[in-house]
């Protein structure tokens, strides 16, 4: 009898050990590939956050009801970070909700809540701006992240225009020094563009935001080293009159795969 109890405990142990390894959503690189998940980043560059959604500007992310995050994420965060480069989450219709703790209960006030259907095997970028409360998903903006691996001379790098308060018909362009040229042109604010190969070279680079046809200087990123079949995303943020400070103009890198 007492054994028949035991095995019958191990045996309820068990399936509530694997209920909930599969409620746990993984991070995953790229190239790891699990069978059946989609994958989602999640970068802030909101700077009136707390102004668009009226509350604080430190918050979760929960996707069908499972926390994604670690700890809060706020302006200038990414997620995952440059180990783990997307969350593996299951594929089909997710509900994706961006919250802060209640006074009694954690996590109780939804701040804003968005219905996506992902699809297996997919990249996906949330871009959180300005707009996040917009209704159609390129002025939100979440993107899918159609990146290829290009060649070993080759890397792949793609532009944001995240300044959504920019002064009205204001474009920029996307200067390189190394390759002394535009290597975007006429950039419209909320665009995100295709993911575009350039040549890879040992050489920095420095990178240069500027208003079509004029040599000022809006935002610049030095010392920038590309890497050899990399797929890039730059995005130039935060707020369009300010130089100083966390919320300054200027230019960010992350990594795609």
């Amino acid at each position: 009898m007492k054994k028949n109890i035991l095995i019958v405990l191990i045996f309820a142990c068990t399936i509530g050990l694997i209920w909930s390894c599969n409620k746990k959503l993984e991070l995953v690189s790229p190239v790891s590939g699990t069978s059946g998940l989609a994958y989602l980043k999640i970068a802030d560059f909101s700077t009136s956050f707390r102004q668009v959604v009226n509350g604080s500007d430190s918050f979760n992310v929960y996707v069908n009801g499972v926390k994604v995050n670690g700890t809060f994420l706020t302006y200038n965060s990414i997620f995952p970070t440059i180990t783990n480069l997307y969350i593996g989450v299951p594929a089909g219709p997710q509900a994706i909700r961006i919250t802060v703790n209640g006074k009694l209960t954690p996590d109780s006030i939804t701040l804003a809540s968005f219905n996506k259907t992902l699809t297996a095997g997919n990249y996906y970028s949330f871009i959180i701006t300005d707009s996040l409360l917009k209704s159609d998903e390129s002025k939100q903006i979440f993107v899918q992240d159609n990146f290829t691996i290009s060649d070993t001379t080759h890397f792949t790098l793609r532009f944001i225009h995240a300044i959504l308060n920019d002064s009205v018909g204001k474009n920029v362009d996307v200067y390189s020094t190394r390759q002394a040229a535009n290597i975007f042109s006429n950039i419209s604010p909320g665009t995100v563009t295709p993911f575009t190969t350039l040549p890879y070279t040992l050489a920095n680079d420095t990178l240069i935001v500027r208003r079509p046809g004029r040599l000022d200087t809006l935002a610049r990123l030095n010392l920038v080293v590309f890497a050899r079949q990399r797929a890039l995303t730059l995005v130039y943020k935060g707020q369009p009159g300010t130089t100083t400070g966390t919320k300054a103009r200027g230019l960010v890198i992350y990594t795609n795969n």
